[in-house]
């Protein structure tokens, strides 16, 4: 097995990986406020720049997901789409890291 080799893009996929569970946790926990909307931003320039890496569509599903919980459209409902399409960006990430 090889070794790991800390690289920014493995940096920043663990980074991000953080990031995405951290704001799972969150939002099933408690009611954040604008955050999960600069997470977005971050995650979308993340796409932008490594492309390949993640699926866009899966990437903008996620953030109408974020968009609609924060203007209130069916928010109980959407967390539950937001959750699968954050599952992906999460499992893509340790794919990533671990070069699957």
């Amino acid at each position: 097995m090889e070794y790991f080799r800390f690289t920014l893009f493995n940096c920043l996929t663990l980074g991000m990986l953080a990031a995405t569970i951290v704001l799972v946790w969150r939002r099933f926990g408690g009611h954040p406020k604008n955050w999960p909307l600069g997470y977005y931003a971050a995650l979308a320039g993340f796409t932008i720049a490594f492309s390949g890496g993640l699926n866009p569509y899966w990437v903008a599903a996620a953030a109408g997901c974020a968009l609609a919980i924060r203007f209130g459209f069916y928010p109980a409902r959407t967390r539950w789409l937001e959750l699968v399409a954050l599952g992906y960006v999460s499992w893509r990430c340790v794919g990533l890291v671990l070069l699957w």
